[in-house]
């Protein structure tokens, strides 16, 4: 399994808007609004041709597939259980759910949320539930999934969790609740990113998870833009036995 050095190449972080970060009330009501447009908009950016967010949003499924078939080979019990953060509308969560036992999808957004549970109710593996990422806790993963997850599946949704002191308390908490970690992030932008978002590399997640080695890391492109989408084990340590709720 190929192991990342932590001196990895740090990309030049792209231009972002001078101006001062949104409060906690802003960024609610920007995703309420967000949850209002139509199709893709809702999740990706509004701007872009169709055709262009249904290109990256397959070439993402399939990226996924592929992480989340290499996480299962991995694991002792193989992939039983994924938790989902961010779900938006849902667009990925049924490549979750054709790859795991169960998926615990969540979202800030309730617009976003009953989007989702409309496009997945034929799922019977998947559940939803309205939290913040960085509200995230221990207790959390208990309830949702029995334990620490198998996986844990963050697509484009860290970028936007602004503040680095809950950035960092959110992977203190993912450090002893998820055997793996499946994050999908920007590292290079062609387009400014705007006040709603934060680039960061690869290495900047690395060193919030000490014990943490790089199984696979791949790029996707769009429109301009390099992210990467890396399958990390977060050295968490246990008994191997995939958590399952009651």
């Amino acid at each position: 399994m190929e192991r990342m050095e932590r001196t990895e190449r740090v990309a030049r972080p792209a231009r972002t808007e001078s101006t001062a970060p949104p409060a906690p009330e802003e960024i609610a009501r920007e995703w309420r609004e967000r949850a209002e447009r139509d199709g893709l908009a809702r999740v990706m950016r509004a701007q872009q041709p169709p055709e262009i967010a249904e290109a990256v949003t397959a070439e993402t499924r399939q990226t996924l597939t592929h992480l989340l078939k290499r996480a299962g080979h991995e694991l002792p019990q193989g992939l039983g259980s994924v938790v989902e953060v961010g779900c938006g509308i849902g667009r990925l969560t049924p490549t979750l759910a054709a790859a795991a036992g169960r998926v615990a999808a969540l979202d800030m957004t309730p617009g976003m949320l009953e989007t989702a549970r409309t496009a997945c109710a034929a799922l019977d593996n998947v559940s939803f539930h309205q939290l913040r990422a960085q509200d995230l806790r221990p207790e959390d993963f208990d309830r949702l999934v029995g334990g620490p997850a198998d996986v844990t599946v963050f697509v484009w949704v860290l970028m936007h969790l602004l503040d680095d002191a809950e950035l960092a308390a959110l992977f203190r908490t993912l450090a002893v609740s998820t055997r793996r970690l499946l994050l999908v992030e920007y590292e290079e932008a062609a387009i400014p990113v705007g006040r709603f978002s934060r680039l960061r590399p690869l290495a900047h997640f690395l060193d919030l998870l000490p014990d943490a080695r790089v199984i696979e890391r791949r790029d996707l492109y769009y429109g301009g833009d390099r992210s990467f989408a890396a399958l990390i084990d977060t050295g968490l340590i246990d008994t191997g036995l995939t958590g399952d709720a009651d």
